[in-house]
């Protein structure tokens, strides 16, 4: 389907979030839509769906007992790999924004030299990691509200979710401030096309009812704004994790990727 203005204006609804999830599942299956445009200029209040449980994360550090391994795979494959490559047998701070499952410090904290390993996101899932580290005794494993001027980072990871930020500039802000060697941005749209917007907010559309804002980034003035704030870019690569179709956004924009972008602090 070449045009796709009905089925933006469709999805762009806020009735959507009352469809049934079988005519959600048929939309999705048939247009293949994961973003809609929208006319807003910030992203409204955002409650994304929190799937786990206490009992899943419990699950998880049973499981990883046994095989050693990641059970959910990272926005960023390999991670562990990178991590090896700037750190050696160093030992490091890592600081995890967004996330989500146990798994990911159980592992980065089994095969390299983590000194303090920082975890942020909605209070409930900190809650959850809080019972956790009481729990299994992780004793370098700390679930954080917000950032703290105590603490200090060497690596942070923004795993698929900067873009959810309502405003993502002010909290990098804050980032710098502590200044990290890398701040690694993994699976996040950014659009290369020559437009005066450093943003614009979509709608996602492949998880409806539920009702989801995020941000498309300016590619180029985001690079700016790292660089102004004393970052350089060492690293751009497309996520592959997910195959996203945009579309829907021609002729407006015509090139957006979902991108890896790794920034390493100026000397």
């Amino acid at each position: 389907m070449s045009n796709y203005t009905f089925i933006n204006n469709l999805l762009g609804k806020n009735f959507t979030m009352y469809f049934p999830n079988t005519i959600n599942r048929k939309i999705f299956r048939k247009f293949n839509i994961f973003f809609v445009p929208t006319s807003l200029k910030h992203i409204p209040i955002n409650y994304y769906p929190i799937k786990t449980t206490l009992i899943d994360q419990d699950n998880l550090v049973t499981q990883f007992k046994k095989k050693k391994k990641l059970i959910h795979q990272t926005t960023f494959k390999n991670i562990h790999t990178l991590l090896y490559k700037l750190f050696k047998k160093k030992p490091f701070n890592f600081f995890d924004v967004g996330g989500d499952n146990i798994d990911l410090y159980l592992f980065l904290n089994l095969k390299l030299k983590i000194k303090q390993y920082y975890l942020t996101n909605f209070p409930l899932l900190i809650s959850i990691f809080k019972e956790l580290k009481n729990k299994f005794k992780l004793n370098n494993f700390f679930p954080i509200s917000k950032i703290n001027s105590k603490n200090s980072y060497d690596f942070v990871y923004f795993g698929s979710c900067i873009q959810y930020f309502r405003n993502y500039k002010n909290y990098l802000k804050n980032i710098f401030k502590k200044n990290p060697t890398y701040i690694l941005i993994s699976g996040t749209s950014f659009y290369l096309d020559r437009i005066c917007k450093d943003q614009i907010v979509v709608k996602q559309t492949n998880i409806l009812p539920n009702l989801i804002f995020l941000y498309f980034i300016n590619y180029y003035t985001f690079i700016k704004f790292m660089k102004k704030n004393k970052y350089s870019l060492t690293l751009m690569k497309k996520n592959n994790s997910i195959d996203i179709n945009y579309k829907n956004f021609k002729p407006y924009l015509k090139k957006i990727y979902y991108l890896d972008l790794m920034f390493k602090k100026d000397k």
